[in-house]
């Protein structure tokens, strides 16, 4: 896993994302503290833990490979890379689908999933 700047490790040893934080006290631990699975796939599972993540936007499936030094935009099969990325929040803040982040889109999301 990259440790990156936004990359953290709370006073019991877990790691999280200092950017888009998780909320206990608002959201509960059912979902590691992010209000939905949406946003703990890709705000903990994609970009901290470093699982590879696809979800369907507009009925257009994406895929994301998760490597050790980056991430990538990619085919279904993860064997080829159309775009890379410094990090997994990278990757939610400036790839592009109708113009808008992932980050920007995230309530339009299906089917997120880890993997």
């Amino acid at each position: 896993m990259a440790h990156n700047d936004y990359i953290r490790k709370d006073l019991a040893g877990y790691w999280y994302n200092a950017k888009y934080m998780p909320d206990f006290s608002h959201n509960g631990s059912l979902y590691n503290g992010y209000r939905n699975n949406i946003e703990e796939v890709l705000f903990y599972e994609f970009a901290v833990q470093g699982y590879d993540m696809a979800f369907t936007y507009k009925g257009k499936r994406y895929y994301f490979l998760s490597e050790p030094d980056y991430v990538a935009f990619s085919d279904e099969n993860f064997t080829e890379e159309y775009q890379r990325f410094e990090d997994g929040n990278t990757a939610l803040e400036q790839f592009k689908i109708d113009g808008k982040s992932i980050v920007q889109i995230i309530e339009e999301l299906e089917d997120v999933e880890a993997f």
